[in-house]
């Protein structure tokens, strides 16, 4: 596993890329040949060889590494070292060439319902989101939408929202929330959120004025109420990415 001289024309990483490309680069240098995908799933975390493969596959589309094929354990060829792209970065900076726009690696946590609850949460993988859309990359993950009850909001079955973790919001914002699932598991949900502003002063009103309103942005669908001990709010909905990948 050994390193070529960089060029000029080093393919921007994003920030997720170039940690996988440093730990390459450590652990050759430390052992004297590659890490197999397994001590890469290992190191960072990853629950499957597939978001070990893709971060692999991505380097080596940008010209960083090069892979070997039938299957060979330790098969990964250092192109190009992680300072590339950075001496890349300060040339374009000293020249006034244009720097392309960075981006930050966010876990994409599984799916949430735009409908029905769903189960989220699950995830072995991470998306490239541009650092522009992200004011607070430590606290903000990813979730992919299925269902049709927020289109009114322009959030459509499919696409990917980005979420700020927090447990409080106020009435009329979008959240992610864990609530009572039908079958008596926890779901998650994406909604606008209203909270009650005092309990019912007579009997004569509706109990839902002392609930949680959990409401779709769909006239076709209906408010989910709760008990306000039975909303956890995970999170509160501050971007979109449609999917065209």
């Amino acid at each position: 596993m050994t390193t070529q001289s960089a060029n000029h024309d080093t393919a921007p990483l994003s920030p997720r890329e170039k940690t996988v490309l440093e730990f390459l680069e450590t652990y050759a240098r430390l052992h004297g040949f590659a890490p197999t995908y397994q001590e890469i799933c290992s190191h960072f975390g990853f629950a499957s060889f597939n978001s070990a493969q893709r971060y692999l596959k991505q380097l080596e589309a940008k010209g960083y590494i090069l892979l070997g094929g039938n299957n060979q354990k330790r098969s990964i060829r250092l192109l190009k070292s992680a300072s590339s792209y950075q001496d890349t970065i300060e040339e374009r900076e000293r020249t006034g060439t244009p720097v392309a726009s960075t981006a930050v690696a966010l876990p994409l946590l599984g799916r949430v319902a735009a409908g029905v609850p769903l189960e989220a949460f699950e995830h072995d993988e991470f998306i490239d989101v541009p650092a522009s859309l992200v004011k607070r990359p430590d606290k903000t993950y990813a979730l992919r939408v299925q269902g049709q009850s927020m289109i009114e909001d322009g959030i459509l079955d499919g696409d990917v929202i980005l979420v700020e973790r927090q447990s409080r919001a106020e009435n009329g914002e979008i959240v992610v929330a864990v609530v009572p699932g039908d079958t008596g598991q926890e779901e998650a949900t994406v909604k606008r959120f209203y909270q009650p502003r005092g309990s019912a002063r007579n009997t004569g009103e509706s109990e839902t004025r002392t609930k949680i309103e959990l409401r779709p942005a769909n006239s076709k669908m209906k408010s989910l109420w709760f008990e306000p001990g039975e909303v956890q709010i995970r999170g509160i909905v501050v971007g979109l990415l449609r999917k065209f990948w």
